[in-house]
C-alpha cells in the first residue's frame, strides 16, 4: 500500500482538505498548507499586514513592489475585468469611487501602480489561486496523486482520476451532477452561499452592480482552479453558460442554475 496523508485545516474562510499519496505524502501535505497560509497572508482583504491591505490603503499614484504571487493574481483579475466587460469585478467602494471603471491598479514590470480610489477584494479568485499554489508545491515531492479541496474549489493531480459530486445550488441536499476530474480543477460559486434561501442577500452582482437571485449557482471545470473560480463569477454575472471566455481558457460549465 502506498503511503498516504490527509489533513484538513481552517484557511481561506473555509475548511481546506489536502490529500496526497506517495513516498513523500506527509511532507507534501505540510508544504501545501504552508503555501496556502502564505497566499492567505498576502491576499487577505481584512488583515492589516497583508499586501492587499497595503495596496488598498495606498493613494492613487502610489507605486508598490509586491510578492510575485500577489502580482500574478492582480494581473489575472485585471485581465478578466477587461475581457469580461467588468462581469468579473473585484472592486469595492462607494458609487463615487466605482464611477471610474478602470481596474484600481496598473502594472509597470513587477510594480503595482495605484490608479483609482476603489478597493480590491480578491475573494472571488484568491481561493482558487491558493489551491493551485498548493498543487504546484506538492509537485516538488515524490507524490503520485494529490487533491486539494478548499470548500468546493478543488484541483486534482495524479494518475488516478477522482469522482466529484456536485450539489444543486437550489437544494444543497441534492446531487445534481457527477464529474470525473483528471488533472484538472473544479470550482463552484453560489450567489447566496451554499444552503442559501431565496430571500438571502446576493454576494455576486452583474456588471451594472445589480443583485442576482440568491439561489443562482455555477460550477466550472478548467485547467487551473484560479480560472475555474473566476469563471464561475463571470457565468453568474452575465447569465451566460457559454460565455466566450470559457472556450478561451479551455473551461466548461458543468452545472448552471440561474436561480
Amino acid at each position: 500500500m502506498r503511503p498516504s496523508c490527509r489533513r484538513a485545516r481552517p484557511w481561506l474562510g473555509t475548511l481546506v482538505d489536502v490529500q496526497a499519496e506517495g513516498l513523500e505524502a506527509e511532507a507534501a501535505v505540510a508544504a501545501a498548507f504552508d503555501e496556502i497560509a502564505a497566499v492567505h497572508a498576502l491576499l487577505s482583504f481584512y488583515a492589516a499586514d497583508s499586501e492587499l491591505y497595503a495596496i488598498n490603503r495606498a493613494p492613487p499614484g502610489a507605486q508598490l513592489r509586491v510578492d510575485p504571487r500577489t502580482l500574478t493574481v492582480l494581473r489575472l483579475a485585471c485581465t478578466l475585468h477587461a475581457a469580461s466587460a467588468r462581469a468579473f469585478d473585484c472592486r469595492v467602494g462607494t458609487l463615487e469611487q466605482l464611477a471610474d471603471t478602470r481596474f484600481p491598479v496598473a502594472f509597470a514590470g513587477d510594480v503595482v501602480c495605484k490608479q483609482t480610489h476603489a478597493l480590491i477584494n480578491l475573494g472571488g479568485i484568491a481561493k482558487g489561486y491558493a489551491v493551485d499554489r498548493a498543487i504546484e508545491t506538492i509537485q516538488g515531492f515524490a507524490v503520485e496523486n494529490a487533491i486539494v479541496n478548499a470548500g468546493g474549489d478543488l484541483r486534482h493531480r495524479g494518475s488516478n482520476p477522482m469522482t466529484v459530486q456536485i450539489r444543486d445550488p437550489r437544494n444543497a441536499a441534492r446531487i445534481t451532477a457527477t464529474v470525473l476530474l483528471d488533472n484538472a480543477a473544479l470550482a463552484t460559486s453560489t450567489v447566496g452561499g451554499l444552503g442559501a434561501g431565496p430571500d438571502d442577500p446576493s454576494r455576486i452582482h452583474n456588471a451594472d452592480r445589480l443583485a442576482l437571485p440568491a439561489l443562482a449557482g455555477a460550477t466550472v471545470q478548467a485547467p487551473t482552479c484560479v480560472l475555474a473560480d473566476a469563471l464561475t463569477k463571470i457565468v453568474l454575472a452575465t447569465g451566460d453558460a457559454t460565455h466566450p471566455l470559457l472556450a478561451e481558457y479551455g473551461a466548461a460549465v458543468t452545472v448552471y442554475s440561474p436561480g
